[in-house]
Order: structure tokens, then C-alpha cells, then sequence
């Protein structure tokens, strides 16, 4: 079969005018395609061509699930682009596409919850944030959802308080530690998940802080909950997912051995694990002074880790 290169001048010439249009038609995007690309578009700060992209899908599909996650990435994205107005109203559209919540429609709800209070915050401040949160998460049931609102929740209010309590117990059945146990030693909080790839690409580095850390006190906690799959993402009951969890824990993680890792789904909910990896760090006597449910550099965290050492060593004289 003859390649583009050997075809005659005119056929080439021929080929190049249909690509071009090609890309310079509207094509509607297909409905796996639509989040995608308007992410895409956000990334580049480009609101308008996202805006556009959704409003040509819809005209072909309708406001299905599809464009209601769109619609709230735009909420999220003109948040981000300083467009307070756009983001209030795609966050109202995404709400009147969701008169209650459903199971496969807590994503957009969870946008448009997030985009609200960070309005709210701008607008009247962190008082009215934290009543409105507050508000939204004693009507949510799904656990993504309830973990996404008192992510935000925390994010205003965590840092500076008492550490929540731990619950749950390990793969073994060994009760999670109790921090006021650990009171006079810092403790480093890794939120992960078995099917998180994201958790697993820390495991070097927790590692290393870890050896260094150590032998001056640092305590490592490593909490997860059960998400209902094992391997290859396969729906699995409780007991074959914890054996699990512990696999991957040990094969994945292999500068953590003996961190103890409990398993609770309202642990994961308290401390706002919607995304993982998720961190803490908690100081000497117990006070939550990191919260950040993002990936961390090394020298971030080895920075934070040192400011509490002192503070460590000099509670634990005599």
C-alpha cells in the first residue's frame, strides 16, 4: 500500500485539505470526551472554548450526566479564572440538574457544593463558608460526598485545632492508635487508597522521611478505608478486600513496614479524604498544624516535619 509520501502532488494536496477541515470543523465531542476536553481547556485558561464545547454537546445530548460534570468543572475552572459570576451561575445550573442526590450524580453535586463555598467564602467570609458546608453535609448520605464537603470544611478550620480521633483497626485486626498516645511525638497522616497510583508514587519518599525522621520521633499513620474492589478494580466483599489492602501495603510500600494502617470508612469521611494521597501532620500535643489533600514534595514535608521536631524534643525531656 502506497504511504501519504508516495502518493502524486494533487492526492497529497488533496489529503492535507481534508485535514485541514477536519480540525477546523466544530465536531461535537462525544460524551467521553466532553470532561476531558474541557478540562483540557481549563488547564490552558481558556474558559470560553470549554464553554463553547459544552454548549454544542448539549445542543446534541441534552443535559445528561455527562454535561453536568462539564458544567461543574466550568464552575470550578471560572472560579479558578477570577469569573465569580460564570461560576455561581453553572454551579445553579448543575443544581437545578440534580433536584436530589443521586448515586451517579455526586460528582457534578459535590462541584457545585465546592464552587458555592468558595463564593460564599469571597462574598461574607469564612463564618458563612463553614454554616454553609456545615448545612450541606448534614443533608448528604454518599460517603464521596460527605468526604468532599468536609474536605472543604477542614481546609477552613482544621489546621490550629485537636486532631480528630482514629478509628478502625488494621488489616490484623489491631485497634488504630490512639494520638493522645503518641502525645510528645509528631505523627505524620497518610490518607491513601490500594487503587490510588498517585499514593503509591509517594512510597520512595515516605520512605526516606521516615528513616530520617524516625530516630527523632516522628510517628507515621497510614489510614484507608474500603471502596468495595480488589484487583483489577473487581467488586470484592469486605474480608477479600482487606486481605487486600494489606497486600498492596506491604508490596507497595515497603519502607513503611510495621506503620500501622486502620481501615474506617468515617475516619477517611472526618479527615475530608475525597482525594488521595491526603496528609496531615499533627504536632506533639496533638494539634493538627498541616492539612492538605494533595500530593506533597519531599522538601515541603521535610520542612513542616522540622518545624514540630524541637517542639517534640523539648516536650519529651525529663
Amino acid at each position: 500500500m502506497k504511504t501519504p509520501r508516495n502518493r502524486p502532488p494533487r492526492i497529497r494536496r488533496g489529503a492535507a485539505l481534508l485535514a485541514a477541515a477536519a480540525l477546523l470543523s466544530p465536531v461535537p465531542l462525544a460524551a467521553a470526551d466532553l470532561v476531558r476536553g474541557v478540562r483540557m481547556k481549563l488547564s490552558a485558561a481558556d474558559l470560553a472554548s470549554g464553554e463553547a464545547a459544552v454548549e454544542e454537546y448539549r445542543r446534541e445530548h441534552g443535559t445528561d450526566r455527562e454535561a453536568l460534570d462539564a458544567l461543574g468543572w466550568l464552575a470550578r475552572g471560572a472560579v479558578m479564572l477570577g469569573r465569580p459570576e460564570r461560576a455561581a451561575a453553572y454551579a445553579a445550573e448543575v443544581r437545578r440538574g440534580i433536584p436530589a442526590e443521586t448515586p451517579d450524580l455526586v460528582v457534578p453535586l459535590g462541584a457545585a457544593i465546592e464552587v458555592e463555598s468558595k463564593l460564599k467564602l469571597a462574598a461574607e467570609g469564612r463564618g458563612a463558608a463553614l454554616r454553609f458546608l456545615e448545612t450541606e453535609l448534614g443533608r448528604a448520605r454518599d460517603t464521596a460526598l460527605r468526604s468532599r464537603i468536609r474536605k472543604n470544611i477542614d481546609l477552613l478550620s482544621l489546621e490550629g485545632e485537636i486532631a480528630p480521633a482514629l478509628g478502625g483497626a488494621d488489616p490484623a485486626g489491631v485497634p488504630a492508635p490512639r494520638l493522645a498516645e503518641l502525645a510528645g511525638r509528631p505523627v505524620l497522616l497518610f490518607f491513601w487508597a490500594s487503587g490510588c497510583g498517585d499514593c503509591k508514587a509517594e512510597a520512595a519518599k515516605l520512605g526516606r522521611l521516615r528513616e530520617k525522621y524516625g530516630a527523632k520521633g516522628l510517628a507515621v499513620i497510614a489510614p484507608t478505608r474500603l471502596y468495595g474492589t480488589a484487583e483489577g478494580d473487581r467488586p470484592a466483599p469486605p474480608a477479600e478486600e482487606t486481605a487486600h489492602v494489606a497486600r498492596v501495603f506491604a508490596e507497595s510500600f515497603p519502607g513503611l513496614a510495621g506503620v500501622p494502617v486502620p481501615v474506617d470508612t468515617e475516619t477517611m469521611v472526618r479527615w475530608g479524604v475525597s482525594a488521595t494521597p491526603t496528609y496531615a501532620l499533627v504536632d506533639a500535643a496533638g494539634t493538627v498544624r498541616l492539612y492538605a489533600p494533595t500530593r506533597l514534595s519531599e522538601a515541603e514535608l521535610s520542612r513542616r516535619i522540622e518545624e514540630l521536631i524541637p517542639t517534640s524534643a523539648s516536650r519529651s525531656r525529663p
